[in-house]
């Protein structure tokens, strides 16, 4: 098996992302690595209306999506630690999911393996927006492991997804 030091798993709250994290967390325990849970508010560029162009919407908006998903990170941080993972890091960011998992997070932090779920997005969502999971693949400098069975390895199915009030 490839030994890896810096496991990223993309968390959103949802069944795929759970299940990323359960499979996520057995290749960081078996390697040793260091296990990286993250998590992406889209905090996106929005139209302001102004003549020049694009503007960020006033960060304070995503104050109660941050702290929610902080302490979805904080719980699975502890069953990491239970589980036997040295070092876990979690990061609550606010930006492009997109960029923030497959470049940013990636290279600044020497990822070489991400874990991710499947998109869970309808297929109107998928043409509008497109696939987190498919641009990672993409455009990531490292392995991408994309997640679309349990920890049974029984397919999940997105139709009953359950993403989180945020």
């Amino acid at each position: 098996m490839v030994e890896y030091k810096n496991v990223m798993i993309g968390i959103d709250g949802s069944k795929q992302s759970q299940a990323a994290f359960q499979k996520g967390l057995r290749v960081a325990k078996e390697s040793g690595a260091a296990l990286h849970l993250v998590s992406v508010i889209n905090g996106e560029q929005y139209p302001s209306g102004a003549t020049l162009g694009y503007g960020f919407v006033d960060r304070g908006l995503y104050d109660n999506a941050t702290k929610k998903m902080t302490a979805v990170l904080d719980q699975m941080k502890e069953e990491s630690e239970a589980a036997g993972v040295k070092d876990v890091r979690t990061d609550v960011i606010i930006g492009n999911a997109k960029v923030e998992l497959a470049e940013n997070y990636p290279k600044e932090n020497h990822v070489d393996l991400i874990v991710i779920g499947a998109s869970g997005l309808n297929v109107i969502g998928r043409m509008i927006v497109g696939s987190t999971a498919a641009y990672v693949v993409r455009q990531a400098p490292c392995d991408v492991t994309v997640v679309k069975t349990d920890v049974e390895n029984k397919l999940i199915n997105v139709k009953h997804a359950s993403y989180p009030e945020l």
